[in-house]
């Protein structure tokens, strides 16, 4: 009798009881083999400042994320008192995007085998497609993710037309609302340059309606992407409040031109003599452009966003806003397409993607004939010409980073599994497999069988990859813990990094959890020049970077074993004061490829005449 009732209480609840199972297999089988890393030191400062540990108390402004969403992390990092919150943050909304995957595909298989083979596909899939990402985990990629899910559930719910009206069919489709919400407030544009693909998914859906144009349709489908629309312009909103100081003003005013410069525009602002007659026109000498070529603008106070903005406008009329032309868009793109060696590509990692995007694309075109379902053509043609213009987007403007193409791939994979599992869910493309030729002949097993090889196949790569690039952050990473662990142990100093010396250095998520204000910051980077910034050298008793350096006896300077200070001493030098940069010691402990010395700088009589 309990074992009857059980097997009931199992048949109510199997699609998330086996979603569960292999999302936790997943997790478990990645957390014994890896920890946890932030992937980029973006994140790491990310943390410091909701956690307390930049400025010394946890703050809800974050600059890089929307407003509400950092308040409550702040919130979070505040009532627990641990910098865990945002790491974990960004695990869950993960674990959360494959668990919708999973669980909105398990209705799709019939019979508990098959979802058991359905769940164990898709997941060797996802860890061959994502594992570094789940590893070595970055906000731009969870956002990526979440709105892939979002894409995902609303493609595989029901139509319009079987929902009870249009209240009904805006209440099931209220997550994925809420995660293209999440997914802006984590990182606005990641979100939006997916929004083309979800409109994508509701023209698809929508044209599968009969008949296509009512009014309930209408309200359904708008109503939809309208609430979408709503989230995102009240996260914006939220955020354009909560940033309205002209302080935040004027620093957002710099962010948006430094954004532009230091992403797609480097080679303008390296080069002081092709540039000099410009320089010159702004009154800055050679020594100060030194700091924009090697991001340590934050030195120089005349260094603000009107001189930043003047920068960018000069590198927009030079290069324009796209760094490639047309010609070499198409080229790059084919090259992409065709996972052509030796360009700015992974291609052992890309390959994976493009063979699964390719099986279903073949899939579906199966599907379509055997069904005899000729709209699978314009579909694809819609999806490939959006594809298309996303992908010439960020080719033309030279910026193509995996954090970015990576959940682009993702998303587009998503959307035509969804539509691959719709088209064998009908009965029109769908054999009685009586004798096993048959069975074999059946899209359903050809689609499995296929893609199986390829996430075996990617797997093996893809645990390859994430081990040698997991080796060698430990090695570099160890770098980055002895500092920390030095510039505790010294709190009577301020120590001023260089910031090409640490944007190798990333983070292990779950270390320590410390909120204590950290004793360390950069010359340069995204934040200088912010109201953070500034507060936390409040903290130390100085006005700006620059006031640091001449006033502070307890200032210290960190980079690289080897890096020449040069451009410092020169930089003082003309302005009339003549220093010297001397070592003092190196931090013990570090990785030998990485270490890292400490300065100090000495402050000298100028000759007569000087």
């Amino acid at each position: 009798m309990a074992f009857t009732k059980m097997r009931i209480l199992y048949r109510k609840w199997e699609n998330w009881i086996l979603s569960l199972f292999f999302v936790l297999l997943m997790l478990l089988l990645a957390g014994l083999r890896f920890d946890y890393y932030y992937d980029l030191n973006d994140d790491v400062l990310m943390k410091d400042i909701l956690s307390g540990i930049y400025t010394g108390s946890c703050e809800s402004r974050n600059v890089q994320m929307l407003y509400p969403l950092s308040l409550l992390l702040s919130l979070a990092c505040s009532i627990f008192r641990t910098s865990y919150a945002y790491g974990l943050f960004l695990c869950l909304c993960q674990t959360a995007a494959f668990f919708v995957i999973l669980y909105r595909s398990m209705p799709y298989a019939r019979k508990t085998a098959g979802k058991i083979m359905l769940g164990l596909l898709e997941s060797l899939l996802f860890m061959a497609l994502m594992l570094p990402h789940l590893v070595f985990v970055q906000y731009t990629v969870t956002s990526g993710l979440l709105t892939a899910a979002a894409c995902f559930w609303f493609l595989t719910g029901e139509k319009a037309g079987e929902a009870n009206g249009a209240g009904g069919f805006l209440k099931r489709n209220l997550l994925p609302v809420l995660f293209c919400f999440l997914a802006f407030l984590l990182r606005p544009e990641m979100m939006v340059l997916l929004l083309p693909l979800a409109a994508v998914a509701g023209i698809w859906k929508w044209a599968e309606e009969r008949p296509v144009f009512t009014k309930r349709n209408a309200a359904c489908y708008f109503g939809v992407f309208g609430l979408i629309l709503a989230g995102l312009l009240a996260g914006q909103t939220a955020n354009g409040i909560a940033y309205g100081s002209p302080e935040w003003k004027e620093f957002f005013r710099l962010f948006d031109a430094r954004t532009e410069i230091y992403d797609f525009k480097t080679a303008d602002i390296r080069n002081y003599e092709e540039n000099k007659a410009f320089y010159d026109s702004l009154g800055l000498s050679e020594e100060e452009t030194a700091l924009l070529g090697n991001y340590n603008y934050g030195v120089d106070d005349r260094i603000d966003a009107r001189l930043m903005e003047q920068i960018r406008e000069y590198s927009l009329e030079r290069q324009g806003y796209f760094g490639k032309n047309l010609r070499e868009g198409i080229w790059l793109y084919k090259a992409r397409l065709r996972n052509t060696p030796g360009l700015d590509f992974d291609t052992d990692q890309e390959l994976v993607f493009l063979l699964t995007e390719a099986a279903l694309v073949v899939l579906l075109l199966l599907a379509a004939f055997l069904g005899r379902r000729g709209a699978v053509i314009w579909q694809l043609l819609l999806f490939g010409g959006v594809r298309s213009l996303l992908w010439m987007y960020l080719i033309l403007r030279n910026r193509v980073p995996e954090r970015i193409s990576h959940p682009l791939y993702f998303t587009e994979i998503i959307l035509l599994g969804a539509l691959l599992l719709r088209y064998l869910q009908e009965g029109k493309v769908r054999e009685e497999a009586k004798t096993p030729a048959r069975r074999f002949r059946n899209p359903l097993y050809v689609s499995a069988v296929l893609l199986f090889v390829i996430a075996l196949a990617g797997l093996s790569r893809s645990v390859e990859k994430t081990g040698e690039e997991y080796s060698r952050r430990a090695i570099v990473n160890r770098t980055d813990t002895a500092a920390r662990a030095y510039y505790r142990s010294h709190p009577e100093n301020l120590y001023l990094a260089d910031v090409y010396s640490t944007v190798q250095f990333s983070e292990k998520m779950f270390r320590d959890g410390e909120t204590g204000l950290g004793n360390y910051d950069l010359l340069g980077g995204w934040l200088s020049k912010s109201p953070l910034a500034e507060k936390k050298l409040e903290v130390f008793g100085y006005s700006s970077l620059e006031d640091a350096l001449i006033r502070g006896e307890n200032v210290r300077l960190v980079s690289l074993t080897g890096e020449s200070w040069e451009w410092l001493e020169a930089y003082f030098r003309e302005k009339g004061l003549e220093v010297q940069v001397v070592l003092q010691e190196r931090i013990p402990g570090g990785s030998e490829q990485n270490e890292l010395s400490v300065f100090r700088l000495q402050k000298m009589e100028m000759e007569d005449g000087q």
